[in-house]
Order: structure tokens, then sequence, then C-alpha cells
């Protein structure tokens, strides 16, 4: 992930502001020209105020996107951005020549928001008031694949994923230190994708980092992903003393962008809280009440 990172800063490094908001290129200007008092202005008919369509195709140019994209076969892709609500902003990628929702092969809604963090989470002690991007909704999807045994259907999917999700999240940092946030933030829908986001997201408390680092020891040790998620959406997650299910919250999750931010992630403050509440082994699966659960349902996505 780190390499995948360093290779992505290096290549934003020869991208010019005038190619990712416009229909052409201005070979004299640099990526530090962004910030620059002459740098190109925020629009409303631009994605997030910064990206035009053609200058999101140049993006998955040349960060290499596209090609990987035909590997999965996917020739022609459309981007299309609707900014009509100004305050909400959604990106679409389709595959084809054309808008079709049943060739959607990404989605990523968002908007700007200034926040205080430790009014949204009482364990969070940071105090000071941040510009953030959060992202409503994203949705990354090969409707061309099928689900197998190798690869089962995840909660919420209704496609296969495209296999492009280090990716993204090395493009998130990018692009949050180009639009001059805070942070991004995330809400999870599923521990599956708290789990896989955790890559580059940390959640804002630090009990709840806390308890998906737990989980993730705990489980990934033994299980795959797909029975893990699927244990948390049925409830077969228990928690070895009590006995009682792992009932999953949404909960917000967030790159930070900004040093004293990083710093406040590294610090005694958040990890102490986080240190002190880990423990060897706290989580285990039921197999025999997800077995069961599984074989109750019409099209079970896997036989454990």
């Amino acid at each position: 992930m780190t390499r995948l990172f360093r290779k992505y800063q290096r290549i934003a490094k020869t991208i010019s502001p005038m190619e990712i908001s416009t229909n052409f290129s201005q070979q004299d200007l640099s990526w530090d020209d962004l910030f620059n008092p002459g740098a190109p202005t925020n629009t409303t008919d631009l994605f997030l105020g910064k990206y035009s369509e053609d200058g999101i195709k140049f993006i998955l140019s040349r960060f290499g996107l596209d090609k990987q994209a035909r590997h999965l076969g996917f020739r022609h892709l459309t981007v299309k951005i609707d900014t009509k609500d100004p305050f909400r902003h959604i990106l679409t990628v389709y595959n084809g020549l054309s808008p079709d929702r049943s060739q959607v092969i990404m989605e990523f809604v968002a908007r700007y928001q200034h926040i205080i963090p430790n009014d949204l989470e009482a364990e969070f002690l940071y105090t000071q008031k941040l510009r953030v991007l959060t992202v409503e909704w994203l949705l990354l999807q090969n409707p061309k694949a099928s689900f197998s045994n190798q690869k089962p259907r995840l909660p919420g999917q209704e496609y296969p994923g495209l296999g492009l999700g280090d990716e993204l999240l090395a493009l998130f940092t990018i692009m949050g230190r180009h639009l001059k946030v805070d942070g991004i933030i995330n809400v999870p829908e599923h521990l599956h994708t708290g789990l896989l986001f955790g890559k580059r997201f940390i959640f804002l408390s630090p009990c709840v980092q806390a308890q998906v680092a737990q989980i993730s020891h705990d489980l990934w040790k033994k299980y795959r992903l797909s029975v893990i998620a699927w244990a948390s959406s049925l409830g077969a997650i228990v928690h070895i003393e009590s006995g009682k299910p792992m009932e999953w919250e949404p909960r917000k999750q967030i790159i930070p962008i900004n040093r004293q931010l990083r710093q406040y992630f590294k610090s005694d403050a958040y990890l102490g809280i986080a240190q002190a509440l880990s423990s060897s082994d706290v989580y285990c699966i039921d197999e025999d009440k997800l077995r069961r659960a599984l074989a109750a349902m019409e099209n079970p996505p896997f036989i454990l």
C-alpha cells in the first residue's frame, strides 16, 4: 500500500491543473501550481469544484486505471458528473459509450463539510474544526463478472467488486491533499468494508478502532473475508466471554490529511485508549449459527 501511494505521488506531481479541470492540457503548469494564487478556481460545473469529465478520464489514464479496466474486459469507459446539487456531487463511471445504469462500474457521491470531531464522537479529543470531504456513497463493481465459490457475494453486493480497492484508497489521499481538506470521512455500512478501508482509514473513535482491530486479529487468521462478512451480517460473530453477538454499528472513519490531525492519531491520547482495550482472543464465529443462517437463505453465497 505504501509503495503504491508513493508511485501515485510521483505521478500526481506530473499532472497540471488544466489537465484535470478542462478539456485541454497546458504543459507549462505543474501540480504545484494548484496551490498558487493563479491556479484555476472552483467552479460549480466541476466535480468537487476541481475535476471535469475529461479531467477524470485523464486521471484514470495517467494512473493506469483504464489499463486495469481493459484487463477486466472494459474497452470503453464513460464518465459523467452531476453537480446540480451544489452541496452533493455525483461521479459515475460506466462500461460502454453511453450512460447505462446496468453498466455502472463506479459511483462516488461526496460533499464538503465542516465538523468538530468531538461533537460526533465522545471519545475523540481533537477539538479543532475540520474541513473534510465526506463520502456519502461509494460503489465499485464489475457487472461483467459472476460470483463463484472462490469469490462469493458479500453483503450489499449486486455484482463482484473490481479488485481496485488499494488503488482507490491511495487516490483518496492524493485527492484529499489536492482538495486541501483536513481529512476524508467515510462511514462503512458493513464490518467487512470497515476492515478493507482500514488499510488507509482510521476510526474517529479509538474504541471502535480497537474493536475492529480485535476482530481482525481474532478472525482473519482463521477465516476468509466472505465468512467474516456474512457472520457479521447474520449475527454469528460473538463475544467469547459473554456469548452475545457483536452488533455492527456504522461509525465514522477518516483518512487524516493535515499534519496535526495525523499526529493526533499517533498520540497517547488516541492510541492509549485503543491499546488498553486490546486483548488476546475476544471474538469468535459461531459456526453452527452461521451454517443454519446460510442454509435458510434462498441463495446462500457459499456453503460453510
